[in-house]
């Protein structure tokens, strides 16, 4: 079982890489590629976030559980992936798709890296 300050950490560092790499946008490329990218990365910690509160299986539970948990959070992260990108797509007109895609991918790679080490 991941400790919960683990997952707070895993969190925090991929808030950290959506900001600066919207910063980093901000510099080259303007607001509106800044905000895509914040906006990906965001989607990014908010299912990771998601994931984080819907896998909480009591310590000490038997497998069977702790893969179901698993399944379910894993799950619910899938939809809401889908429906924020779905929502940005429909609602942010002037979206900057590489700048929003970029951000996304950095902070599921920030979770991937901390999962091994973890």
């Amino acid at each position: 079982m991941v400790n919960i300050s683990s997952v707070h950490r895993i969190i925090l560092v991929q808030v950290a890489v959506a900001v600066v790499i919207s910063l980093i946008m901000l510099a080259i490329q303007g607001v509106t590629a800044a905000a895509s990218a914040f906006v990906g990365g965001a989607i990014g910690f908010l299912t990771s976030l998601i994931y984080a509160k819907k896998m909480l299986a009591p310590p000490g539970s038997e497998a069977k559980k702790i893969i179901r948990a698993h399944y379910s959070a894993e799950a619910y992260k899938l939809i809401f992936t889908i429906l924020l990108f779905s929502l940005v797509f429909t609602q942010y007109k002037e979206v900057h798709a590489l700048s929003l895609f970029a951000s996304y991918a950095a902070t599921l790679a920030v979770y991937w890296v901390a999962l091994i080490f973890v």
